[in-house]
């Protein structure tokens, strides 16, 4: 049966209210503000030490010369791959708690999971030589 306004009878759709939009907003903003500016660095590490996946090249390195962070070293390559595999599902995770902010389903793991992933990522970052 249909009411008088053509709506189906039971249960009206469920929103958000204002106060928890509120909320959400107080914790997603934040977030996104921290999450771009650590993408960005990890971003910026992960093509600094893009090198670190090819290998050591056919020309000795003298850091002296060439600059702190220019010689190859084995311990670049694990800092690659983890921050790549951290930084990835965290921009994933950021977009879907953007996307789920206005959504009555659980939104709250989301942000959590990118704070997460952001903190694993930096950890892999302080161990940089």
């Amino acid at each position: 049966m249909t009411t008088v306004h053509g709506r189906p009878e039971g249960a009206e759709p469920a929103t958000i209210g204002a106060r928890t939009r509120a909320i959400r907003l107080g914790v997603v903003i934040p977030l996104v503000i921290v999450s771009v500016l650590l993408l960005a660095v990890y971003a910026f590490g992960l093509l600094y030490f893009n090198s670190a996946l090819t290998g050591p090249g056919p020309n000795p390195c003298d850091p002296a010369v060439d600059g702190l962070g220019a010689c190859w070293r084995p311990e670049q390559r694990t800092f690659w791959i983890v921050t790549a595999a951290v930084s990835l599902p965290a921009a994933i995770c950021l977009g879907t708690s953007l996307i789920w902010l206005d959504s009555t389903r659980r939104w709250w793991p989301w942000p959590v999971a990118t704070a997460l992933l952001l903190l694993a990522g930096g950890l892999a970052l302080n161990q940089v030589p």
